[in-house]
């Protein structure tokens, strides 16, 4: 898979930012090809959902809810195995809705957040994905916080997301699906699972999303090949990241060639229109690339967006040009799909 010209090449907003606040910029020109394996992270899960929880405060204190007109609920759905998951509800007030003469039959933007399935929570994806849409649109958000290995193991947070889906597809309103990174993986998985019960969705959106795993991505004649963006991105944590990532929710490399753990390798006829974007820095870009061209090739409506020169989070950081452009991609396609 061949990404677009110059997509690689650091952006000059993001190597500056990258430069003044110490994170990794990758090898420019990159490190040459090599068969040898990727190494992967070491961190503490702990450690790393204690900064999680930490960024989320720091984010929910500075936009309430109520700054923007809508009001959040917190409730519990009971899944298959009789396990609570927390689900929360995002949605416009009375007052907001009143001011415009609306409120009836409301789209759901059904969301799962990303975060290697090992992190993340509600706010985590808030900040990255649809804070910006309930700004602009009137939408109820249901966001699932899905049971996260290493303590419970695939497919569970497959299973939890599709019964709290279940639970919202009842309702018969218009629904879109969509997440970030491994977030947008489970949102291709739901997607491939509504088509094959003829539940109708009415868009799909992938942020940088995760949909193959490393040891399964396909080469033109279906045979595992390295990935060239996660070579790409060696010098950088995001590589690294993924193989543990993959390593740690499927120690088993068989079970990560299953369509529920890499999407990729699914059936992808009949799926819903899709918004699929990519990072030109991320070890993820190429599988994002692939999963797009071969919607397109089963003849689903999809447009790709690749945002050449920035790292898997750009749309986190507020400074850069690709975030406001990458948002603005996020509006138009909400604003078209609503419309029909």
């Amino acid at each position: 898979m061949s990404p677009p010209p110059d997509c690689f090449t650091s952006a000059p907003d993001w190597e500056a930012y990258a430069t003044e606040n110490g994170h990794p910029l990758p090898s420019n020109p990159p490190a040459p090809y090599s068969t040898d394996p990727i190494p992967p992270l070491d961190f503490d899960m702990l450690d790393a959902r204690s900064q999680q929880a930490l960024s989320d405060h720091e984010w929910s204190t500075g936009h309430p809810p109520s700054s923007i007109s809508y009001i959040a609920h917190d409730l519990t759905v009971i899944v298959r195995d009789g396990a609570a998951i927390s689900v929360r509800i995002l949605h416009p007030s009375l007052s907001r809705l009143d001011e415009k003469g609306e409120g009836k039959g409301l789209p759901v933007l059904f969301v799962t957040h990303g975060g290697g399935w090992m992190q993340g929570t509600h706010l985590s994806e808030e900040a990255w994905l649809y804070w910006h849409l309930c700004e602009e649109f009137d939408i109820v958000v249901v966001s699932v916080e899905y049971r996260l290995a290493p303590e419970h193991q695939f497919p569970v947070w497959i299973e939890d997301s599709w019964d709290v889906l279940e639970v919202v597809l009842a309702s018969n309103t218009k629904v879109f699906l969509a997440g970030s990174s491994s977030g947008a993986g489970t949102s291709a998985v739901l997607s491939q699972m509504c088509r094959d019960r003829n539940i109708p969705i009415a868009g799909v959106i992938l942020n940088v999303p995760v949909v193959c795993d490393y040891r399964h991505f396909p080469s033109p004649s279906h045979t595992p090949v390295p990935i060239s963006s996660y070579m790409q991105a060696i010098s950088t944590f995001s590589s690294s990241a993924m193989v543990t990532v993959w390593n740690t929710t499927h120690p088993s490399p068989n079970t990560g060639s299953s369509p529920k753990a890499s999407p990729l390798l699914g059936d992808l006829q009949g799926l819903p229109r899709h918004l699929v974007c990519v990072a030109g820095q991320d070890a993820l870009r190429d599988e994002g690339i692939a999963y797009a061209e071969k919607l397109r090739e089963a003849g689903v409506e999809v447009d790709l967006q690749v945002f050449g020169g920035v790292p898997h989070h750009f749309g986190t950081i507020e400074e850069l040009d690709a975030t406001r452009r990458f948002r603005g991609v996020l509006k138009n396609t909400v604003e078209r799909w609503l419309r029909g």
